[in-house]
C-alpha cells in the first residue's frame, strides 16, 4: 500500500464511507459495514461492502476492492498521483509537486495520453476560429449555439487536409506512437498515417473529472460518411462506459438526483445552453449495462428522450429495458412534431420542454400510447395479439413484482383480455428472453480448511491478536495460502498492523480477493475475539500435531529420533485434549 507522510495525512483526514457515498449515494449501514449495489458491475443484490474500521471496500460479486485511493482510481480511471491529488484537495491538504508514488509505465503513458488529448482539443478549438473553420462556425450559428456554449464545451474544427493535427503534434514533440494510441492519427497500408478526424466539427469527450479522453466528429459535407465518427477504443476511452456531457451535468445530477438521457452531442449541448444542465447522451451506441451502472450511482429520477423518429422510439424502448434489467426505474418522454430536443428548445424554450419531461410515461404506458392511433384502421385480433406479445417482453424485464402486476392489469384492460391469459403469455415471454450468462465467482478461499480461514479472518480484523499467536509455527497451517498469509502477517511491523488487510492485498494482488473478503466479512463467532483466537490457536496446534503423528505412523520403520518425536507428540496431544 503506497505510503508517505502526505498520503497518510490524506488517509487520516478522509473517511472512505464519505468518499464512496459521493459516487454511490445508495450506500447504507449494514452491521459494522456499509453496503450497496456495486458501481463496478451490474448486480441486483448488494454485494459491494465498505468497512469503515479498516477503511477498505470489497465487492463479493466482482472481487474489486482496496482502499480509498484505489476506489477513486478505479471509478474515475485515474493514476495514483491523479487520485492522490484529487483526494488531497478534498482533504484540504497541500499536495504540491511532491512525488509520493513511483509511477508505473502504464501510469506514465496514461498521463501522457491525457496531455496529448488536451493539446489536440486546444488545436481543434483554435482551428474553429481560424479562416478554415468559417463553415463550421456558420453551422454552429445555425444551430443557435452561443459563443459561451462553444467555449464551455470546447467545440472545434478538424481541417480537411488530413495532416494538420499530425504536423502540429510533430512540431510540438509528440511521438507518432502516442498519437496512434490516442486514436488521433490512423495508420494506413504501407505505414502511412493521417489524421483520424478530417473536415469535421469536433466534440471533446470528457470523463467525470473533466479530462478529454476522446473525440466525436460531425462531418459537414452532406456526402461524407459516417455522419458522426468517434475515437477508437483506448486505455482511456470505452464507448460502453462513457456518457457525453457527464462532467458538465454531474454537479446538477448530484444535487437534484435526476438525469436526462438524450440521443446525441447537439441535443446535450443545446439542453445545457437552455439550463437543462442534467442532460447526457450515449456515444452513438445503444445504452449498455455499464451506462446504467453510471446512472445508478447518481440519479433516482431518469428520463429518456430520444429523437421522435422510428429509430429513436425503438432506441428509447431498448434503453428502458436496459435500465429495468439493471433494477432502475425510468420514464420515457416524447417531443412530438418531428423536432430534435435542441430544435424544440430553440423554438419553444425551456418551460415548454420541461412540460414534456413532466409528462414522461413509464415504459409500458409509453408503448401503449404508440399503438393503433388511427381510429379508421382498427387492429385485427392478430394485431392485438402481436402487440400484447411485444408489450409482455417489456413486462418480463421489469424486476419490480408490484409494477409487473399493475402492468398486466393495464394490458388486460387496454385490450379487453383476461388477466389470467396475459399472465400465461408473460411466463412464455420471460422464458423466451435471452438469459444473462454470468460466470460463477470462484471462491478465493476454496481449499483452505475452515479453521485456518477463521483464524486468518480474526487476525485480519483484529491484528493485535498476532501477539497471542507467537506459539504458532507457519507449519501449523496445512494450506500453503494460509501459511503464506500468516508469515506475511507476522512480518508486519507492529505500527503497521492496523492496516494489515490493505497492505497484504497490495503485497499479494493475486490473493487480494481472499484477503479483503476475509477482512470485511462480519466476525460471526459468539465469543469475543481474544478468547476465540486463543481457542483457535489451540485447535490449530492440535490439528498440526495430529498431521505429524499420521506422517510418522505411515512410516514402515521409525528410527530412534523419529520414535522419540512420536512419543513426545502423543504426550502433547493427550495434554492438549484437556484444553479443548
Amino acid at each position: 500500500m503506497t505510503s508517505s507522510p502526505l498520503i497518510e495525512l490524506i488517509r487520516e483526514k478522509l473517511d472512505i464511507v464519505d468518499v464512496v457515498r459521493e459516487y454511490v449515494p445508495a450506500l447504507k449501514k449494514a452491521g459494522r459495514n456499509y453496503k450497496a449495489n456495486c458501481p463496478f458491475h451490474n448486480e441486483k443484490t448488494p454485494s459491494f461492502t465498505v468497512n469503515p474500521d479498516k477503511q477498505i471496500y470489497f465487492c463479493f460479486g466482482c472481487s474489486e476492492g482496496g482502499d480509498v485511493f484505489k476506489f477513486v482510481m478505479n471509478i474515475e480511471g485515474l493514476t495514483f498521483p491523479e487520485a492522490a491529488r484529487k483526494l488531497a484537495l478534498k482533504a484540504g491538504v497541500e499536495y504540491g509537486d511532491e512525488r509520493t508514488h513511483a509511477m508505473t509505465e502504464a501510469d506514465k503513458e496514461r498521463l501522457e495520453l491525457k496531455k496529448l488529448l488536451k493539446a489536440a482539443a486546444a488545436f481543434y478549438h483554435k482551428e474553429l476560429f481560424s479562416p478554415g473553420g468559417e463553415k463550421a462556425k456558420l453551422y454552429l450559428g445555425e444551430r443557435r449555439l452561443s459563443k459561451a456554449t462553444v467555449e464551455r464545451f470546447e467545440l472545434g474544427w478538424a481541417p480537411a487536409g488530413g495532416k494538420a493535427l499530425m504536423n502540429e503534434l510533430k512540431a510540438k514533440g509528440w511521438s507518432r506512437d502516442l498519437a496512434l494510441k490516442a486514436g488521433l492519427i490512423t495508420e494506413r497500408e504501407g505505414g502511412l498515417v493521417a489524421d483520424t478526424f478530417r473536415g469535421r466539427i469536433m466534440f471533446p469527450i470528457r470523463n467525470q473529472s473533466g479530462e478529454t479522453v476522446a473525440f466525436g466528429g460531425r462531418v459537414l459535407d452532406p456526402e461524407g460518411i459516417p455522419k458522426y465518427l468517434n475515437s477508437p477504443e483506448t486505455v482511456l476511452f470505452s464507448k460502453r462506459r462513457t456518457l457525453y456531457g457527464i462532467h458538465e451535468a454531474l454537479p446538477q445530477i448530484r444535487k437534484s438526483g435526476r438525469l436526462l438521457l438524450l440521443e446525441g452531442y447537439m441535443d446535450v449541448i443545446g439542453a445545457h445552453q437552455h439550463g437543462i444542465d442534467w442532460a447526457v447522451a450515449p456515444l452513438g451506441t445503444n445504452l449498455t449495462v455499464e451506462h446504467a451502472g453510471i446512472v445508478r450511482r447518481y440519479a433516482k429520477d431518469t428520463v429518456v428522450m430520444f429523437d421522435d423518429d422510428r429509430a429513436g422510439v425503438q432506441a428509447s424502448v431498448k434503453a428502458a429495458n436496459v435500465f429495468m434489467e439493471s433494477g432502475l426505474y425510468v420514464r420515457l418522454a416524447s417531443i412530438g412534431g418531428g423536432l430534435d430536443p435542441d430544435e424544440f428548445l430553440n423554438e419553444h424554450g425551456r418551460e415548454e420542454f420541461e412540460k414534456k419531461l413532466d409528462s414522461a410515461a413509464d415504459p409500458l404506458d409509453f408503448q401503449l400510447n404508440l399503438l393503433f392511433k388511427d381510429p379508421k384502421n382498427p387492429p385485427s385480433s392478430q394485431d392485438k395479439a402481436k402487440a400484447i406479445g411485444d408489450l409482455l417482453e417489456t413486462v418480463a424485464r421489469q424486476n419490480d413484482e408490484i409494477l409487473k402486476s399493475e402492468w398486466i392489469k393495464s394490458i388486460a384492460a387496454h385490450f379487453g383480455v383476461d388477466q389470467s391469459s396475459a399472465l400465461k403469455e408473460l411466463r412464455k415471454a420471460a422464458l423466451a428472453l435471452p438469459q444473462e450468462k454470468t460466470k460463477p465467482q470462484a471462491d478465493p478461499a476454496r481449499g483452505i480448511p475452515q479453521l485456518e480461514k477463521d483464524f486468518l479472518q480474526l487476525l485480519l480484523q483484529y491484528p493485535a491478536l498476532l501477539d497471542q499467536s507467537t506459539g504458532l509455527d507457519p507449519e501449523d497451517f496445512s494450506h500453503p495460502m494460509a501459511r503464506k498469509l500468516f508469515l506475511a502477517l507476522q512480518a508486519l511491523p507492529a505500527e503497521r498492523r492496523a492496516k494489515a488487510a490493505p497492505l497484504l492485498a497490495e503485497q499479494f494482488p493475486e490473493d487480494s480477493a481472499l484477503i479483503l473478503g476475509l477482512a470485511v466479512t462480519d466476525f460471526s463467532s459468539g465469543t469475543a475475539p481474544a478468547p476465540a483466537a486463543a481457542q483457535e490457536i489451540r485447535k490449530l496446534r492440535r490439528k498440526s500435531l495430529q498431521r505429524r503423528v499420521k506422517e510418522l505412523q505411515s512410516l514402515q520403520h521409525m528410527d530412534p529420533q523419529q520414535f522419540q518425536e512420536y512419543s513426545r507428540l502423543m504426550s502433547e496431544l493427550k495434554s492438549s485434549a484437556k484444553d479443548l
